[in-house]
């Protein structure tokens, strides 16, 4: 099979959407399947326990909210106690609990689902989407995922994929992804900023383009930021209108606050474009209504301390990557929430220019992942003239890519060893010296994190790397070292060896609120059996 004739998906698996691009002919567009283009990234359970995704699914919040999930994007790869996974237990009208290893799991038509098996759902109805519109198997893909994504999410994500009969050939940060669509369409050498602002994380990247090599500078970020917390604080001023017109609370009726959180998001989406949106929702709580228009000059009131907490993440971004904002050339946008005035307003202050908004950026992260993947097969892909007209030639991107987050092994006081600084090129490996501390220890346990504090305690913990079978030997003798190496997807791989033998050792990672090889066993087993084979295409049902 050539490889013009092998198509590699380029998914972006979002926070409230998702989308599938492909390369055909030298172009790269996103998929369809009816009028499906960019589909909400939205699981349902029908009463007959079938699962539904996209469009469809997204309509059952208002009918029966408990068995929709949304926004699990932000709850992939995290531990049970982590504090974003709190918060969401608060606020989303599905019930989540605590699994085996601090896992988090959600209950969803009658079974308890991992947030890996609800992305499997979505990456299948992706994946169904793009083989229909190519009229052949597609197997192979890049999956974009947030700049700051930590080793569990991203190791979780390729599990998801997995899941759902895909082979992923790269995992490609989003920014990146995005830079990639525009230096091709621009086929440009400059600085660009981009500005990754999508329904449930926030990241700023720096590039430098020339001509296909492109450098990633610096990359910061807020992982829990998003345009979710905008519809939360429109679904707020909703909630107070309707209990200020009726007298009746409303925080406490699942049906009558997705309904309202539902119309939030089209309020926001209005203002987008619009001055000011006027809507009626006929029935809340027990037949009562509420009509409720909101100015896009209130809106920005309300959510401007919400959009300012992106200023310092772009602050610190030029910082590291030891830049004045004049030296950026372009500021390219991510993320429908970067379609609202005050974000783009805000961004120009930052940078000192306006963003550019010749590309969509619902679908840029979509298009620049498959343009990655036709590239890592040699395929054509899309590169302008200097006429402005667009050629297809044969072009391999490179991408320096960067470690978002430091990583780091627990030492004595609770402190942090950083083994990798954040903002290091990768791929990257560094070795670190272990040594026995008893007589005939036959094991050590190094506890490893991701993050920039001095403290282990505030930082990601990702977990406990065991090396056992070591040689009996008096205490100080055994020496191993142990090699983190940070791949091009950005997840760590570690080895070790005996110093003195040069035998290499046993070198487990524990991740906590990882997945086993069982659990993903029974994940795939569910996946092709249970519910009417949602693997094989029969449980997930097109929107309308």
């Amino acid at each position: 099979m050539t490889a013009e004739s092998e198509p590699v998906l380029g998914i972006d698996l979002g926070t409230t959407n998702s989308a599938c691009a492909v390369v055909r002919g030298g172009r790269a567009s996103v998929v369809r399947r009816g009028d499906d283009r960019i589909i909400p990234s939205v699981v349902a359970a029908m009463p007959d326990g079938r699962l539904i995704v996209g469009n469809r699914a997204k309509q059952r919040r208002a009918v029966d909210p408990s068995q929709v999930v949304f926004s699990s994007k932000r709850l992939i790869g995290r531990r049970f106690g982590a504090t974003e996974v709190q918060r969401m237990r608060e606020t989303m009208p599905y019930r989540i609990v605590e699994g085996p290893n601090e896992a988090v799991l959600i209950e969803l038509g009658g079974r308890l689902l991992s947030p890996v098996e609800i992305a499997a759902n979505i990456l299948t109805y992706l994946r169904e989407m793009a083989e229909e519109a190519l009229g052949q198997a597609a197997t192979k893909a890049v999956i974009a995922v947030p700049a700051n994504f930590t080793d569990a999410q991203r190791s979780a994500t390729r599990i998801a994929a997995r899941l759902a009969g895909l082979d992923v050939i790269r995992v490609i940060n989003e920014p990146t992804a995005a830079a990639l669509a525009y230096g091709y369409i621009e086929d440009t050498d400059r600085r660009i900023a981009v500005y990754d602002f999508g329904g449930g994380t926030f990241d700023v990247t720096i590039l430098q383009i020339t001509r296909n090599v492109f450098e990633v500078l610096a990359t910061s970020g807020e992982m829990f930021l998003g345009g979710d917390d905008i519809d939360e604080a429109v679904m707020g001023l909703m909630v107070h209108a309707f209990e200020r017109q009726h007298g009746v609370p409303v925080r406490s009726r699942s049906i009558g606050m997705e309904r309202l959180r539902a119309v939030a998001e089209q309020v926001k989406i209005d203002l987008s474009e619009n001055f000011s949106s006027g809507i009626r929702v006929d029935d809340v709580v027990d037949g009562r209504g509420l009509e409720f228009a909101l100015s896009e000059a209130d809106l920005r009131w309300h959510i401007e301390p919400i959009v300012r907490r992106t200023v310092p993440v772009c602050i610190d971004a030029l910082r590291v990557a030891g830049l004045a904002p004049q030296q950026i050339d372009e500021i390219v946008l991510v993320g429908g929430t970067t379609r609202l005035p005050l974000v783009r307003e805000i961004v120009a202050q930052v940078f000192g220019k306006p963003a550019q908004t010749a590309i969509n950026p619902m679908s840029v992260v979509a298009v620049g992942a498959a343009i990655q993947g036709a590239a890592l097969l040699g395929s054509l892909v899309p590169i302008s003239t200097s006429t402005g007209n667009f050629a297809a030639i044969p072009n391999s991107a490179v991408l320096l890519d960067v470690t978002p987050r430091s990583l780091g092994v627990r030492t004595l006081g609770g402190f942090v060893d950083m083994v990798i600084a954040r903002n290091t090129a990768i791929p990257v490996e560094q070795t670190r010296l272990f040594t026995t501390t008893a007589d005939n220890q036959r094991f050590v346990r190094i506890q490893v994190c991701q993050g920039e504090s001095e403290d282990f305690e505030s930082n990601h913990k990702l977990g406990e790397l065991t090396l056992s079978g070591l040689r009996e030997a008096p205490r100080g003798e055994v020496t191993i070292a142990v090699t983190f190496e940070i791949n091009a997807d950005g997840i760590i791989e570690v080895r070790a060896v005996d110093q003195v033998t040069g035998a290499r050792q046993s070198a487990t990672m524990r991740v906590l609120g990882g997945l086993d090889d069982q659990e993903v066993a029974a994940m795939a087993s569910r996946m092709g059996g249970e519910a009417g084979a949602v693997a094989r295409g029969k449980t997930l049902v097109p929107g309308p």
